[in-house]
């Protein structure tokens, strides 16, 4: 995946503080074995860009705390590890069905203590939208564009975005194979941004469990979603591919279509420029977990 920022709006510059995650709840095996990828989705990582998060706020606390990131790791024991701060775990629902837990760690050092590596627990009572904020911009601020804590359920297609380009965190098959497996695509749904655009953009992670039920990550596509001044709209399909050119025996390929609008104009206004669109393509192929390419 390329940097999340570059497919979606960046951090605000100076901002201090930022916090995203919850508690697990994950039925995972305590002996399970978790992949630490050698992979990285590029920037806006926390962690990476040592963003440090000096206090909480209200409505948030701590559920897990480790001296490192592989101390968080050996703690909660995740499927996959990524970025040095994601981390996921998947479980059966009641229909024995996967569902997909993702969170995300941070680095906390209140004044004058020892940095811990940290996933937060949102108590929030009216649970993580922004809209049930009540008013208190300083929870809003240090969520803006972060991930908290999701549980993905299996849905039969991906959800319908409001008005906003707010999907809520999904799970869907992507495509099946009888020969190989089946392809997930899991839909991370992150806060909306502080600002006047207000984007909310979701990440899009895929996975592959082969004939043999083993998980391998495959990597991010392009961050979807949308803002006051315009939206991003992304289309993904599996090509199946046992020509060995690729790790595994398929690859992803992705249509992106970008539209945004003029600044400074109403919708009726009769001089108002026509929305700029640009189209781009990527793909996930080679080795997985891949990088996300752009095709020229």
């Amino acid at each position: 995946m390329p940097p999340r920022n570059s497919l979606k709006p960046k951090l605000i510059p100076g901002l201090a503080l930022v916090i995203c995650s919850g508690w697990l709840g994950c039925s995972t095996p305590r002996d399970a074995t978790t992949n630490i990828l050698d992979y990285s989705a590029g920037g806006g990582s926390p962690v990476a860009d040592e963003v440090v998060i000096q206090s909480l706020g209200k409505g948030f606390s701590i559920s897990v705390a480790a001296d490192s990131w592989p101390a968080l790791i050996q703690k909660t024991k995740p499927v996959f590890a990524w970025n040095g701060c994601d981390l996921m775990w998947i479980e059966n629902d009641k229909r024995s069905e996967p569902r997909f837990v993702l969170d995300e760690a941070y680095i906390y050092q209140p004044t004058n203590q020892p940095r811990q590596w940290v996933l937060v627990k949102d108590e929030r009572p009216d649970g993580n939208r922004p809209e049930a904020l009540t008013g208190d911009w300083w929870q809003w601020w240090q969520f803006g564009n972060c991930n908290l804590r999701a549980v993905a359920g299996l849905h039969d297609s991906k959800p319908v975005p409001d008005d906003s380009g707010y999907y809520g965190d999904y799970a869907v098959v992507k495509s099946t194979n009888q020969r190989y497996g089946v392809v997930y695509e899991i839909g991370w749904q992150g806060e909306m941004s502080v600002g006047n655009a207000h984007p909310e953009y979701s990440r899009r992670i895929y996975l592959f469990k082969d004939k043999a039920s083993r998980w391998h990550f495959l990597g991010e596509g392009p961050a979807e979603g949308a803002e006051h001044g315009g939206w991003d709209i992304v289309e993904a399909r599996v090509v199946w591919d046992d020509s060995q050119i690729n790790e595994l025996p398929l690859q992803i390929k992705f249509h992106r279509e970008t539209t945004r609008s003029p600044v400074d104009y109403v919708a009726d206004d009769t001089n108002r420029p026509p929305d700029e669109v640009s189209i781009n393509d990527f793909v996930l192929a080679g080795k997985f977990p891949a990088q996300l390419q752009k095709i020229e």
